[in-house]
């Protein structure tokens, strides 16, 4: 499993820009007039990620990160460590948190459970390596293990309430997954283009399909659900790899609108628009209501985009080297930049008037538009 793991990160590197051919050398940044440029409030080093896979959870006024062997709680305003905890693997999968609960995936299959003082609750090893970042709420902690089992515990106690499991694919895409409380169930990506959602009690009772399988190869065939699926006022959506976004209607679950737009990264959302990029690194808006496209960005093709976050009336945009721009919703035009230290495969987290960023070389920054 492991292998194809890692193929499937390699194929998808490559679709994305991070390491491409001469053929799809990333496109060369242009000037551009300076309106809305990200300031970068604070930043601290915690670590390199073994899987360029790790994300900031934001609960309260407390950031939560892990790299390397440690994770971190910070003040959200200021970037001051309060404190921080080792593990005895590299962190693999993480950050999940509740603001009571924190939760993360070593390398060597263990979850690790620690309270909002930094002291551990309990640790149990699990079949495999987790392939998503823990959800974490409700008295629940639950995982996804690339063998494909979707497991909760208690919180407190770490006893295992319940275990849901289907068939695993032979190629896998690796990427910065995630999944959702909705309403009573527990939303979940599958790597066979479904959103499935489970009860409380771990038995599935829904599922829409995002994208099914096309082409001949395995790689052709992947139709992994991207990231984690997006909630925004009445909007439900969702992206599969190389393949399309569906929004749906949060209180009915009836189809709103879809598009085919290889997609690469998870959806993202205003008051107006659903943003997406897919593999070539080109992104779109869409208006939220009937899908109409609005425009199309292509200024950063090749350039490995991953994810996409609105942030203080502007649409920001990371990529592969490290930098952040700013977009105008409006017309789609970048309108500011920054850099930070290392590529930028996981997405933001919204927080206040701005957002908490991390790159796979380890710089967690808390960044703002003026």
């Amino acid at each position: 499993m492991k292998k194809t793991l890692l193929a499937a990160a390699f194929a998808a590197a490559l679709l994305a820009g991070c390491s491409t051919p001469s053929s799809q050398a990333p496109t060369e940044l242009k000037d551009y007039t300076s309106i809305a440029e990200p300031q970068v409030v604070w930043s601290k080093s915690v670590g390199e990620s073994v899987t360029n896979f790790l994300v900031p959870a934001v609960a309260g006024s407390s950031v939560y990160v892990a790299g390397d062997n440690d994770v971190y709680r910070l003040d959200a305003d200021t970037g001051d460590e309060v404190w921080h905890f080792e593990v005895d693997a590299p962190v693999a999968a993480g950050v999940g948190s509740d603001g009571y609960i924190v939760a993360v995936g070593t390398e060597k299959g263990e979850l690790v459970v620690l309270d909002a003082a930094g002291n551990k609750l309990w640790s149990t090893f699990l079949t495999s390596e987790m392939d998503a970042v823990p959800l974490v709420g409700n008295g629940l902690v639950v995982v996804r293990t690339a063998d494909t089992r979707v497991t909760a515990f208690d919180a407190s106690t770490g006893e295992q309430r319940w275990r849901y499991q289907r068939q695993a694919p032979s190629l896998t895409v690796k990427n910065a997954s995630g999944m959702i409380f909705f309403g009573p169930m527990i939303l979940v990506g599958q790597s066979n283009g479904y959103l499935l959602g489970l009860s409380p009690e771990g038995r599935p009772v829904w599922q829409a399909l995002i994208s099914e399988a096309r082409g001949i190869t395995e790689v052709e065939r992947l139709v992994d659900i991207l990231g984690t699926p997006m909630v925004h006022q009445d909007l439900l959506c969702a992206s599969a790899f190389q393949g399309r976004m569906v929004c749906m209607d949060v209180q009915s679950g009836q189809l709103r609108w879809t598009h085919d737009v290889t997609a690469m990264t998870a959806p993202a959302a205003d008051d107006r628009l659903v943003y997406i990029g897919n593999t070539a690194s080109e992104f779109f808006a869409f208006e939220r209501t009937r899908g109409m496209p609005i425009w199309k960005n292509e200024a950063l093709k090749w350039r490995g985009i991953r994810a996409l976050t609105p942030i203080s009336g502007v649409l920001a945009v990371g990529d592969s080297e490290g930098y952040v721009h700013t977009v105008d919703p409006e017309s789609g035009q970048i309108i500011g930049r920054t850099r930070l230290d290392g590529a930028i495969v996981a997405p933001a987290q919204n927080y206040e008037q701005g957002a908490i960023f991390q790159t796979e070389e380890g710089e967690v920054a808390y960044i703002k538009v003026e």
